[in-house]
């Protein structure tokens, strides 16, 4: 006799047909048990509400119709579902591109977008280029160098300009970059405002200071034998790295000062120069290295004003509002830095004993005229300019 088929047997039966391993059974995804959460839990949050509501009407003695009036308010709010789908909908809205207009400076200011053409290169960050030298104007900031910070010391200004032409002649001869060079420049003033030498050891803090810059700029930098022949004999192996040793101490190993052929480069992007101004500019930049009185001008700073006195001697554009927005410099600031490079550039020309400025001069000055540009050193002199 077969037994008596009910609806409790038969839906145990339907549960034990279709059971599978706990192994196979398929997982909830995550996105729909996140879903299910945030509903149950937006459910919950009014009874939550109405529970501290009946709480504060306990302790503050209300009337008891007033708090059937809130309890009922509260079970109408708990009864209505979550509107989950319409959360669905307001993230996929958020999503879709606005017809607000784009929130650049060009739109604002008519100011050509310089970096668009290179959103297509990675190695040229174009995306994060304006952050890059906002990061670089701080960094200049916290590691700036006091005005006349040699006053009171045996180091003079003019022995300080004599011993940066000996490093021009030590990068010259071990073909340095000239990001070194104003490294180097840059270590021996962080180091000399702080720490006062006397003059004879000023030549082993500048060569030691070229030293850790060709660590940190060159691919092959020279070592400490070949830094300690250049000086002739004076300084030994041991000198050299003792000296290093208290350098990056008295530093606390900071070396991140930016140089301002960065700055530079991005001017002269800015500005669409020429091989003239380009090179015009860089020279006038180590002169200004050499003026003890712009030791404390910032390197974004000095690297506008050379731009800007390139610009001016040579007569190719003037300063514009794409120049000023993206370096934060106008005319008006740079104008008493570019008269000074151009002060400095005229005790050059005349007799001194900054031999290898001189010659660079002569280069640079022999290479304008052949881009037919009459008059380079005759211009270069005439104060009408500024």
């Amino acid at each position: 006799m077969s037994l008596r088929v009910t609806r409790a047997n038969s839906r145990h039966a339907l549960v034990q047909k279709t059971e599978v391993p706990y192994l196979l059974r398929s997982r909830v995804p995550l996105g729909n048990a996140s879903n299910v959460i945030g509903v149950n839990k937006g459910v919950d949050v009014p009874k939550r509400q109405k529970a501290v509501r009946v709480k504060q009407n306990a302790k503050a003695k209300r009337p008891a119709a007033k708090a059937k009036a809130y309890s009922t308010e509260n079970e109408r709010i708990s009864e209505q579902p979550v509107p989950h789908a319409d959360v669905c909908q307001d993230s996929e809205h958020l999503q879709k591109p606005s017809d607000a207009p784009q929130a650049f400076s060009s739109l604002l200011l008519n100011i050509p977008d310089v970096d668009s053409a290179d959103a297509g290169d990675a190695q040229m960050c174009s995306e994060y280029v304006c952050d890059i030298y906002s990061y670089l104007k701080h960094l200049e900031d916290l590691m700036s160098i006091r005005p006349h910070y040699l006053e009171g010391q045996e180091v003079s200004g003019d022995m300080r300009a004599v011993a940066i032409d000996w490093l021009m002649q030590v990068q010259r001869e071990f073909k340095l970059r000239q990001e070194t060079l104003f490294m180097t420049v840059s270590i021996a003033d962080c180091f000399l405002q702080n720490n006062p030498v006397p003059k004879k050891y000023l030549q082993l803090v500048c060569v030691t200071a070229m030293l850790i810059a060709s660590k940190y700029e060159e691919r092959y930098p020279p070592t400490v034998g070949d830094f300690a022949f250049v000086t002739d004999g004076a300084y030994t192996c041991g000198d050299m790295r003792r000296m290093e040793r208290i350098v990056l101490k008295r530093l606390n190993y900071s070396l991140g000062r930016p140089v301002p052929t960065h700055f530079l480069q991005r001017a002269c992007k800015i500005g669409q120069a020429g091989p003239r101004e380009c090179e015009l500019a860089s020279f006038l930049m180590e002169v200004a290295v050499l003026d003890y009185d712009l030791v404390h001008v910032p390197p974004s700073l000095m690297a506008a004003a050379a731009f800007g006195a390139s610009l001016r001697i040579l007569g190719s554009r003037q300063w514009n509002k794409s120049l000023e927005h993206y370096t934060g410099y106008s005319e008006e600031t740079l104008a008493p830095v570019m008269q000074a490079i151009i002060r400095t550039l005229e005790k050059v020309t005349d007799q001194c004993k900054l031999q290898e400025i001189k010659r660079k001069y002569g280069k640079v000055s022999l290479s304008i005229c052949k881009a037919d540009v009459d008059g380079f050193s005759s211009d270069l002199l005439c104060k009408d300019l500024f």
